[in-house]
């Protein structure tokens, strides 16, 4: 089983340290939602470390999926992915995770330069590349 703690403290630590700067952004993301999508992307990596509850942890993703649907984020759209990636890593259904990680890494690529996290797209681009490369995904 994948260790999450670090990784997922580091980013949703940046993520959340530099959302208060996102006013360059033509449409930014209000507070409440982001830190109810965090919250349950948090949530999901605690069912997955802590319990190894599968089911648990995909519901979690479903419910941060459910609510960035509405703002439209692709900064958030890709953690959506990569939590869900993450939990098709645990249940060892590599295409899968596979899949969410290429799917991930298209969205980072996608975040605007005037985003409140394009300063830390570079290290979440490299932490799930990390993960495809650890996984054998192929390119």
């Amino acid at each position: 089983m994948p260790k999450f703690h670090r990784t997922v403290f580091f980013c949703l630590s940046t993520f959340f340290i530099l959302q208060p700067f996102s006013t360059a952004i033509a449409a930014p993301v209000s507070r409440a939602t982001l830190n109810r999508v965090s919250q349950a992307i948090v949530k999901s990596y605690e069912l997955l470390s802590e319990k190894n509850d599968i089911a648990g942890a995909r519901s979690e993703c479903q419910k941060a999926a459910a609510i960035n649907k509405a703002a439209g984020d692709p900064f958030i759209a890709a953690m959506v992915d990569i939590c869900f990636g993450d939990v098709a890593d645990h249940e060892t259904k590599t295409d899968d995770a596979c899949r969410y990680y290429a799917a991930a890494l298209t969205k980072l690529k996608d975040v605007p330069a005037k985003h409140a996290a394009h300063r830390t797209l570079a290290t979440h681009i490299n932490v799930t590349k990390g993960k495809r490369l650890t996984l054998g995904c192929s390119s």
